[in-house]
């Protein structure tokens, strides 16, 4: 789904302000997926576990708002040419923290070809009968590639959560 804010990119490219949602039930207590976001060795479970293709490398949570958060990981993105040893670094700022209701924070990613951009992040965590349904949205990126790249991470992110909990 795409918001109407056109912008210019720094070599004259115009560029729409694009968002991405994403939802899925996941058969576990809100609480404990909640936690599983937020605290360093839960995610390291579930991040990247099933892909295969990459690797967490680094994982630091400063859970609160104004607190913040890096990770690393190495591995290939279809998206990029920026080869299987790449280290991809994800960083921002918690700007809400709801504990166990709601997650807002602002998302950057080291793209060798794209400047970080200071995205925003939404994630709501609603307890529904058999579960915990999460929903991501993910606000601001610019460029269609990346816009399609993010779905599907945050699809794959989700699915891969979901199993690992489920499977606890």
């Amino acid at each position: 789904m795409k918001t109407g804010a056109t912008n210019m990119t720094a070599d004259g490219e115009s560029t729409t302000e694009m968002t991405v949602c994403v939802s899925r039930l996941i058969k576990a207590p809100r609480q404990r997926v909640f936690d599983s976001w937020v605290k360093p060795e839960l995610r390291r479970k579930w991040w990247l576990t099933e892909s295969g293709d990459e690797v967490l490398k680094r994982c630091e949570i400063d859970a609160r708002v104004g607190g913040r958060y890096f990770q690393s990981q190495i591995g290939n993105c279809e998206e990029s040419d920026a080869g299987d040893n790449y280290e991809w670094t994800m960083e921002g700022e918690f700007l809400e923290f709801v504990e166990p209701e709601r997650l807002v924070f602002t998302w950057n990613v080291n793209h060798p070809d794209e400047p970080p951009t200071d995205e925003r992040v939404t994630i709501e965590f609603t307890e529904v009968e058999g579960g915990t349904e999460v929903t991501i949205i993910h606000r601001g990126i610019l460029k269609s590639h990346l816009r399609d790249g993010t779905e599907k991470g945050w699809t794959t992110a989700l699915e891969t959560q979901a199993n690992v909990l489920q499977r606890e």
